[in-house]
């Protein structure tokens, strides 16, 4: 037998005493890379450390999706259209509610285009009280489509429940009050509102209470703006 054979069987005969723990391995180490990617320094015959990366599940991620979004605050909601200065200032508004509106569609692109004026405006329950309708206010006509255009001052029903409908014409028969329109804005559906207000008219005495508060008002207000640091 040669050399290179005696090797081999010295080679043999040393893995396996090593196997068999007669002999301690050797201490030389080796530089290698773990599953995450750092280099370490470990022995041969120990195994790499591997590092378990769990995964979100997809609920879990939904959750998460579902706050993000109920965090997130409306941005404008409820535009407004058109607005009746003069009713605040004439009556004393007790209640309010938000009507639909009966409108024809070249009345919705002139609303669209700002041509709604609610200034002269008033609401009149029906004969037969299960309605009310919108009377006087103009709504300008449409620029294109002048076969098809509406008239500018024509009765508009409004869409209000029945017990609304009864219980307004109870306070315009019995009590004399009067219905206005107050404002007309956009809801959440991109649908025309009319917000109307069971008002009570104002006399003379009270419009200039109500100017000398607004007047205390302002003052207090711009008192305040100039002491704050």
């Amino acid at each position: 037998m040669n050399l290179f054979t005696y090797i081999i069987y010295f080679l043999h005969f040393y893995t396996l005493l090593v196997v068999e723990g007669f002999i301690a391995p050797s201490t030389s180490t080796t530089t290698c890379t773990t599953t995450t990617g750092t280099p370490t320094r470990h022995n041969i015959l120990q195994p790499p450390k591997t590092v378990v990366i769990q995964r979100p599940s997809s609920s879990s991620l939904l959750t998460a999706l579902k706050a993000k979004k109920k965090n997130k605050k409306p941005s404008n909601t409820n535009p407004i259209i058109a607005t009746n200065r003069q009713a605040r200032r004439n009556y004393e508004v007790i209640t309010t509610f938000d009507a639909g509106i009966s409108l024809l569609g070249s009345e919705i692109k002139a609303i669209r285009d700002g041509k709604m004026n609610l200034r002269d405006g008033f609401v009149r329950p029906d004969k037969v009280g299960r309605g009310m309708s919108l009377y006087n206010v103009h709504i300008g006509k449409h620029t294109t489509g002048d076969y098809f255009n509406h008239e500018e001052r024509r009765v508009r029903p409004l869409l209000l429940r029945s017990e609304e409908c009864r219980k307004l014409r109870k306070e315009v028969e019995i009590k004399g009050m009067t219905i206005v329109p107050l404002k007309a804005f956009l809801n959440e559906k991109n649908l025309v509102k009319i917000q109307i207000g069971l008002c009570r008219g104002k006399n003379v005495r009270d419009k200039r209470d109500a100017i000398k508060e607004r007047e205390m008002k302002r003052d207090t207000d711009r008192m305040m703006k100039s002491f704050r640091v």
